[in-house]
């Protein structure tokens, strides 16, 4: 299977899973959609969408795992790349999480740990750096990136469970 992250566009219509080559029994599946507004964003001249090609009829457990594996890799982004602290953005990667954590609990036990030197992320390509002088600071900011990366987990979790499956049963069995 080809999962192409790409964003495409088609019409309103577009199905969300259908055979687009019946000699060689090749699906398309799509997900995410997305209004495709004018630049003026008033009409909308169609829908944005993220798609995975099959070389075969996709079982209903494949569907599931494209489009939830969609919408893990959206809440995975927003994570990685949608904190801003202070009017900094800051770079959660899995590694700096640990990071701020592994700090943030020594921090709590040994104050003279202090200060201590992050390099919290990127802006206009250039690297940012921020100095944590009292857990106090450091607490705060690992208390609202756990906050943030709850809240993402949470949305993420409701958009799945907010999937409704039966188009694309439909499409499948139809």
């Amino acid at each position: 299977m080809n999962i192409d992250i790409t964003r495409h566009h088609g019409a309103t219509e577009l199905k969300v899973a259908e055979c687009i080559d019946k000699r060689f029994g090749t699906w398309r599946v799509r997900t995410d959609f997305q209004p495709d507004m004018e630049e003026e964003g008033k009409t909308q001249r169609g829908v944005t969408f993220i798609e995975a090609e099959y070389p075969y009829k996709p079982s209903m457990q494949e569907v599931k795992d494209f489009v939830y594996g969609v919408i893990n890799m959206q809440t995975d982004e927003k994570i990685l790349a949608g904190f801003v602290w202070n009017g900094l953005p800051v770079w959660l990667s899995p590694e700096n999480q640990r990071n701020f954590s592994e700090a943030d609990r020594k921090a709590e036990k040994n104050h003279d740990i202090l200060p201590i030197v992050f390099k919290i992320g990127e802006q206009d390509g250039q690297p940012v750096y921020h100095t944590f002088e009292t857990y106090e600071e450091l607490d705060g900011f690992y208390t609202q990136a756990f906050a943030y990366i709850q809240r993402c987990l949470v949305e993420g979790w409701q958009k799945k469970d907010a999937v409704d499956f039966t188009p694309y049963e439909k499409a499948l069995n139809g």
